[in-house]
C-alpha cells in the first residue's frame, strides 16, 4: 500500500522537475526579539540544535540553495546557509523587509519560506506545499491551520520582491495586509497547527520545555 507521505514526495518531486519551477529555501531571522528581551530566536536551542538548524533541515533537501535573512550573528547563520542576506536598512522594518531581500537575492523563481521561530515545522512541510503548487501554479501558497493563516510560511514567486518594495515605500509594513493583496491559495495544516506556533514569548518557549 502506498503511503500518503510517498504520494506527497512524488508530487513534490514532479513539481521540482517542472521547468517552470526552480526553488530556493528562505529563513527569516532578522527580527529584534523584543518580546524575549532581545534574544536572537533563530539561535535558541531545542533538542540539541538551534531553531534555524531544525528549519534548515526541513527546507534544504527540497531546494537548490538556502538563504537566511539576519541582521546579526552572521557567521553563525552562515553555517546553515548558502547565502546570508541582511536587510537593506537598519530600521528593522519587520519581516516583509526580510522577505523582500531574500526574494531579490534568489536565482530561483520560487522560494519556500519559514520564519526562524517555528522549530517544530512538520517534516512534510515542503512536499505538501509543493503538492499544492501543482494544483495552483503561478500563485502564492500560504499555510492555513484551522481558522489561522500563517503569513510567513509561504511558497512565493520571487518576482514579488518588487511588489513588496513598492508596498514598503508606501509606508506600509503589515505582512498580512500585503498578503491579502496577492493571489493566494492555501495549504491546509489544521492537523499540525501546533507545529506552526511562533516561539516569540517566554511562555511559548516554556511550552517547548525550555
Amino acid at each position: 500500500m502506498v503511503s500518503e507521505d510517498n504520494v506527497l514526495n512524488e508530487v513534490g518531486e514532479r513539481a521540482m522537475a517542472d521547468n517552470r519551477f526552480r526553488i530556493d529555501g528562505g529563513i527569516i531571522a532578522g527580527g529584534l526579539g523584543t518580546r524575549m528581551g532581545g534574544v536572537d530566536k533563530g539561535l535558541l536551542s531545542w533538542h540539541e540544535a538551534c531553531f534555524a538548524e531544525h528549519i534548515a533541515s526541513k527546507l534544504r533537501p527540497h531546494c537548490n540553495q538556502l538563504l537566511i535573512n539576519c541582521n546579526r550573528n552572521f557567521d553563525r547563520y552562515a553555517v546553515w546557509a548558502d547565502q546570508v542576506i541582511q536587510d537593506d536598512t537598519q530600521d528593522y522594518n519587520g519581516p516583509l523587509e526580510g522577505l523582500k531581500v531574500l526574494l531579490r537575492a534568489s536565482t530561483a523563481n520560487y522560494m519556500l519560506l519559514s520564519p526562524c521561530d517555528t522549530p517544530r515545522l512538520p517534516a512534510d512541510y515542503a512536499p505538501r506545499m509543493l503538492a499544492t503548487w501543482r494544483k495552483y501554479p503561478e500563485q502564492l501558497i500560504a499555510v492555513k491551520a484551522g481558522d489561522r493563516i500563517h503569513p510567513l510560511h509561504l511558497l512565493v514567486p520571487t518576482r514579488l520582491h518588487e511588489s513588496i518594495s513598492d508596498y514598503l515605500l508606501s509606508g506600509e509594513r503589515r505582512m498580512m495586509r500585503w498578503l491579502e493583496g496577492q493571489q493566494v491559495q492555501y495549504c491546509d495544516f489544521s492537523a499540525e497547527a501546533d507545529c506552526f506556533t511562533n516561539v516569540n514569548s517566554h511562555e511559548a518557549l516554556a511550552l517547548l520545555g525550555l
